[in-house]
């Protein structure tokens, strides 16, 4: 619910019912979320924790993930590129093809 503060007013999120109509055992959470969460991973370990270095990220969502689900970030950095990879508790791809610019 804390999303619809972005007008983000997708019953997905929040509908029970509506969810269900989707296949989905309960509302899904929202990708702004789970991207948030990956890029505070990303900020820790390639950013030294210093937000003025992170200046950007990019990845496809490729499954929807379920509020309670642990995410796992892999993360490689190749001289100035970084590529990232995050799965979910049972090992599918949730952001794929991700991408972070450090400075």
């Amino acid at each position: 619910m804390l999303y619809r503060l972005s007008d983000d007013r997708n019953p997905l999120h929040s509908d029970p019912t509506f969810s269900a109509r989707g296949g989905f055992s309960t509302p899904i959470l929202h990708g702004m979320c789970t991207y948030g969460y990956v890029g505070r991973a990303l900020l820790h370990a390639v950013a030294d924790s210093d937000p003025t270095r992170f200046t950007g990220m990019s990845g496809r969502f490729t499954k929807p993930l379920l509020p309670g689900q642990t995410i796992t970030t892999s993360i490689w950095v190749d001289g100035s590129g970084v590529r990232f990879r995050t799965v979910d508790d049972i090992g599918d791809v949730i952001i794929d093809h991700g991408t972070a610019t450090i400075h």
